[in-house]
Parts: C-alpha cells; sequence; structure tokens
C-alpha cells in the first residue's frame, strides 16, 4: 500500500510551468515617479517598490522645494496657525494639501492653470491645520 501523504507531496503533473507563468505574472513598478488621474489630479508614489517609491519621494521632495522658493522661504500657514514661526527652512519643510486629503482626493500638484495649489509648511503646522481647508494661497499671491 502507498502511503497517502507521499502522494501528495509529489509534484503535481505541469506544476511548475503553472508555476513560472504566475511568477512572471506579478505585477512590475510603474517607472513613473506620479501618476495622472482622469479628473487631472496628480499623485506622486510615496510607497511601493524600491525604485517607484525612490522616484516618487525625490519628485514629492522636489515639488516641496519649488513651493518653498515661491513661498520665499515662509510656512504657508504664518498668519493662520498659532504657534509658526514664520521662516520655514527647507529641512523642515513638508507638503501641506490646501483642500485637506480628506475623501480620496488627494492632489500633489503645486499649479493648475498658473494658479497655485498647496504649498510647504512646519510639521506642526500641518499637523495643526489638519484636513480643514484654509485658502492661504488666495492671500500669498497678491
Amino acid at each position: 500500500m502507498i502511503d497517502p501523504y507521499l502522494r501528495c507531496k509529489a509534484p503535481l503533473r505541469g506544476s511548475t510551468r503553472k508555476h513560472r507563468h504566475k511568477k512572471d505574472a506579478r505585477k512590475k513598478p510603474f517607472p513613473e515617479a506620479f501618476k495622472i488621474c482622469e479628473d487631472g489630479r496628480e499623485i506622486c508614489y510615496t510607497i511601493g517598490s524600491v525604485r517607484q517609491s525612490l522616484a516618487g519621494r525625490n519628485e514629492y521632495r522636489r515639488r516641496i522645494n519649488a513651493m518653498l522658493d515661491r513661498q520665499k522661504g515662509i510656512c504657508c500657514l504664518h498668519g493662520y496657525a498659532p504657534d509658526c514661526p514664520g521662516f520655514l527652512a527647507e529641512e523642515d519643510a513638508t507638503f501641506e494639501h490646501e483642500s485637506g486629503r480628506s475623501g480620496g482626493r488627494r492632489d500633489d500638484r503645486i499649479e493648475v492653470n498658473g494658479k497655485w495649489i498647496n504649498g510647504a509648511a512646519h510639521s506642526l503646522c500641518n499637523h495643526w491645520k489638519g484636513s480643514r481647508r484654509i485658502n492661504y494661497n488666495e492671500r500669498s499671491k497678491k
């Protein structure tokens, strides 16, 4: 009599071919650093595969630095957040989403049709704001 456990351990016919097929069919990482949604929003890949997230984080940081330059080194929430010191160093800058990120409507663009959106802020100021909408770019552009 054949031991039933031995039969279970034996490879099934054609199983190695199927396994190879599944391995090849895995999702490959996106080569770009961000995706553009159907409604025009852009979302930087900050998590995911190592190569993809590295490119996404670099793009995210580039956008933070661009916003910091246009704000002339001042926190976008200066005058709104109670404990904001005003001056914002590059290493302290975080991405501040003007309309918040609630409801899955994240938009990582920094300009839409020449109009500023989003800004660079201190981590503490960004935390204070939370997901409230504050139109700080209306005041900054004037």
